[in-house]
């Protein structure tokens, strides 16, 4: 799923008021958790960081400059009258010329830690969509819920009427009455919790767009079913490609791998320029020299130290693969269940719509006959129980299509907000 960024004034209006009276879209909710929510900014500062220390690993070939000055006086006798002062002042310029490589190394291992840095935010970004999603399917799943109680509800309420009429002209006892009250007042129950059930949704949503207090009144029901399909090879090759968190390891495996090589240079020559420029004496500037200097620095040992160095990174090395392949692993068998769950959820959808329509017709049947007096409490207790419960059952396979799309989705890596 890709998604573009609404224009920014329209996403502060979006949550700048308390409470939003318009349905909301699923792309204003996008826009504000991306603006919003914290797990984002802390990823992205994450990057910022990362981004530092390539700079940092590049300042070493980098001319570095220094100057100083500095005064002091001085005398002999208790009185003191024997005293001068003494003035230094300095300029120094240091430029390394060659370290054979270790720079490069550093610098290429930052940009590579860089990267996987960003590969993690955007790891964060699709779960942040996810989270959105799955709370924007739940408040639909849940309003859905609220419809279908309500109809039973509104259906209970027929027969109770019904009842009281025929038990006024005498041809219907009491208790038809009783079990139609009964059954209407289990029914209020029923829609007292979906009611619950979609306050808990509202919240949940907005606490994925980083705005916990914001009030959601509606949103835009995109819980109907649409065909959406992938198969399986090409759902596993897609996630080896595109999932951020493969991405992130193999960007630290090529990282461990660049420490391998920097340890072995452990014992590499360095050479380096240096110029200054002194000035001293009794007053400012009245006695100067300037220097020039080539360094050439050949470690001959450390006692072992840059072996047992390059033995730790290539230990680390062997252990980032692994875990690079154990996440390989866990990532197939998670788009494998996501294709599976998807495709068990399109065939229950198929069968819920089924079940719906003849626990419906057979309402209908009941309701007529009823209405006409020949039908009796338990009949049409049944039924009405039977078609919300059928309807209580679309609504579960669509949410669930519409889950399994998303955690398929998010399997592969193809959660986008541009």
């Amino acid at each position: 799923m890709k998604f573009k960024t609404l224009p920014l004034a329209a996403a502060l209006t979006l949550y700048a008021a308390a409470a939003w009276a318009a349905p909301l879209t699923i792309e204003e909710c996008l826009t504000a958790a991306m603006e919003n929510n914290p797990d984002l900014v802390a990823a992205k500062e994450s990057v910022s960081a990362e981004r530092a220390t390539v700079g940092q690993a590049a300042a070493g070939g980098r001319p570095q400059l220094s100057a100083g000055s500095s005064y002091s006086r001085g005398g002999s006798g208790l009185s003191g009258a024997n005293n001068s002062g003494n003035y230094s002042s300095n300029i120094g310029l240091e430029q390394s010329i060659s370290d054979w490589g270790r720079r490069d190394v550093s610098i290429r291992r930052a940009r590579l830690s860089t990267e996987a840095a960003s590969a993690d935010y955007r790891s964060t970004v699709e779960t942040v969509i996810q989270d959105v999603y799955e709370a924007y399917y739940g408040l639909n799943r849940a309003a859905r819920e609220h419809a279908v109680e309500q109809t039973r509800f509104d259906n209970f309420e027929k027969r109770l009427k019904w009842a009281q009429a025929y038990y006024e002209v005498g041809t219907k006892p009491k208790i038809e009455v009783t079990k139609a009250e009964a059954d209407l007042a289990a029914s209020k129950l029923a829609i007292v919790r979906t009611q619950s059930s979609m306050e808990q949704y509202r919240a949940e949503l907005a606490n994925a767009m980083g705005i916990p207090l914001m009030e959601i009144t509606e949103v835009v029901d995109i819980l109907d079913y649409q065909e959406w399909g992938i198969a399986l090879d090409e759902a596993v090759e897609r996630a080896m490609n595109e999932r951020p968190e493969l991405i992130a390891k193999q960007k630290r495996v090529d990282s461990a791998r660049s420490n391998v090589t920097l340890q072995m240079k452990g014992l590499s020559p360095s050479l380096s320029a240096s110029a200054g420029y002194t000035a001293s004496g009794s007053s400012p500037f009245s006695d100067s020299e300037w220097t020039t200097k080539f360094s050439l620095s050949v470690p001959l040992s450390d006692g072992g130290l840059t072996r047992g160095k390059v033995e730790e990174a290539e230990a680390l090395l062997r252990a980032a693969e692994a875990e690079m392949k154990s996440l390989s692993n866990s990532v197939t068998l998670e788009v494998r269940k996501a294709w599976e769950a998807l495709r068990e959820s399109k065939e229950a959808l198929v069968s819920s719509l089924e079940a719906e329509r003849s626990a419906k017709a057979t309402l209908e049947l009941a309701q007529g006959r009823y209405a006409a007096g020949v039908g009796d409490n338990l009949e049409i207790s049944d039924a009405v129980d039977s078609y919300a419960t059928a309807s209580s059952n679309t609504v579960l396979a669509l949410y669930g299509c519409k889950t399994a799309q998303l955690d398929l989705e998010k399997a592969m890596g193809g959660l986008r907000y541009e």
